[in-house]
């Protein structure tokens, strides 16, 4: 085996390049006008008991996609609960031809 420089891209035998490569399409694939996200990278260093050349290297990928978030009114009433609008209801679905609408060429 080959010894190379500890980087970026050698973290975890190169598998912090790796997932980093992959969460990039998946954070920006959420992503919308004016939003933000992030990554976040920490790596930890730690130095292994009793020895004086040896340290253990391990990383956290942190990603933050964008959050959503919206707001309302509400109204304190005299026993203090909060009012607000009922929700708006979603339309229902009408299907307007059935299967069997159309003639089927069988019957």
């Amino acid at each position: 085996m080959s010894e190379v420089n500890l980087s970026l891209s050698t973290l975890g035998g190169g598998a912090l390049e790796e997932q980093f490569q992959q969460l990039i399409p998946a954070l920006l694939s959420q992503l919308k006008h004016g939003q933000k996200a992030s990554v976040a990278v920490n790596i930890d260093f730690k130095r292994v008991d009793n020895t004086d050349t040896m340290i253990t290297t391990s990383y956290r990928l942190t990603p933050k996609f964008p959050s959503i978030s919206r707001a309302s009114i509400c109204q304190v009433t005299g026993d203090n609960r909060l009012k607000t609008d009922a929700p708006i209801e979603k339309p229902k679905l009408v299907n307007l031809f059935s299967g069997t609408e159309g003639g089927n060429k069988n019957e």
